[in-house]
């Protein structure tokens, strides 16, 4: 075993829950019975970077998802995801279960129980009114896990709506949380956007590609997704477990990751990171107290194999390579 290791304890992992907090619930409610909701999200990492999009949700089933970098529109039967840097586009089948893994990341989540599916948190309390932008506010506290390591305060105004969150995700004992704010401004609610809305047209200038070739190569950043894709293609899942602070990590990501030999594995997995620092609770699930730390599972959950620590890729890839042909 290499000695080039990054170590990190966790003691949180997901499964179970408690009773959802008052607080918890009315926002759910609210949003069960709403119409349509649109608005436009600013995100600021806190220290970091800011980026924003804008979203547009109609009952039963029709979304759009507008960033700097792609354009998202569930029209009821196809979703339809268009790469603005790249001027490709892809489409694929649209399923309740796509909508729900889409809107319940981090900066979705706000809007997330729009279409009846809360967000996947363990626990859920609520704390004293106070004033905020203007309204009068209940902050809800949800943890992601039970150790805490990950928890996301959501400001839920007098329409039992939320419009405001803060996540903190903790990192080692001695290093700063990472933490994000999502802000939901010029927000209309029971509007009457067009069906139009949610149709793609797509630029004159793009090109479609075939979405099973684009999974060949894609890395996922959500583990529910990656199932959902691995179960639709009946693929093995591999997980790179890392984080920005690891130089192991981003050593098999220059070294093994972007070569030829490995990506060629797409055609029998799918490839999904998943930050340790965002995600603990996945990280204790796993037994991750090391990275990189490498899993090669099934779309069910689980796990073929594994592989701690960096490796070269002459030695890396046909080890992975075996826990794909293995029938175990």
């Amino acid at each position: 075993m290499t000695t080039l290791l990054a170590f990190s304890v966790f003691y949180g992992f997901p499964g179970g829950g408690d009773a959802p907090s008052k607080g918890f619930s009315a926002w759910q409610d609210s949003l069960k019975s709403k119409s349509s909701i649109s608005a436009k999200v600013g995100v600021q990492e806190i220290g970091g970077s800011a980026s924003s999009y804008t979203i547009d949700m109609k009952k039963p089933n029709l979304l759009r998802l507008d960033s700097d970098a792609t354009l998202v529109i569930a029209d009821g039967t196809t979703i339809t995801t268009f790469d603005k840097k790249q001027g490709v586009y892809y489409k694929q089948p649209q399923t309740k279960e796509d909508i729900k893994v889409l809107l319940d990341s981090d900066q979705y989540n706000l809007f997330t129980g729009f279409f009846g599916e809360a967000p996947n948190v363990i626990k859920s309390v609520d704390g004293e009114k106070r004033s905020l932008g203007g309204d009068q506010v209940i902050e809800v506290k949800t943890t992601f896990d039970k150790g805490g390591k990950k928890t996301q305060s959501f400001y839920v105004g007098s329409d039992n709506i939320a419009k405001r969150s803060s996540l903190t995700a903790s990192k080692g004992t001695n290093d700063k949380p990472f933490q994000m704010v999502i802000n939901a401004k010029d927000m209309v609610i029971d509007g009457k956007p067009s069906d139009s809305l949610f149709a793609f047209k797509a630029p004159d200038t793009a090109k479609e590609i075939n979405y099973q070739d684009l999974i060949s190569s894609k890395w996922f950043f959500d583990l529910d997704e990656a199932k959902l894709i691995a179960t639709r293609t009946h693929k093995k899942i591999f997980i790179d477990f890392m984080a920005s602070w690891c130089g192991p990590c981003k050593m098999m990501d220059r070294d093994v990751f972007h070569t030829e030999e490995f990506l060629a594995l797409g055609k029998k997995m799918i490839f999904c990171k998943v930050d340790i620092d965002l995600n603990p609770g996945l990280a204790e699930q796993f037994g991750v107290n090391a990275i990189p730390n490498m899993f090669v599972i099934r779309p069910d959950g689980s796990v073929v194999g594994s592989v701690l620590g960096y490796e070269d890729g002459a030695v890396f890839i046909p080890k992975i390579q075996a826990m794909l042909n293995s029938n175990n």
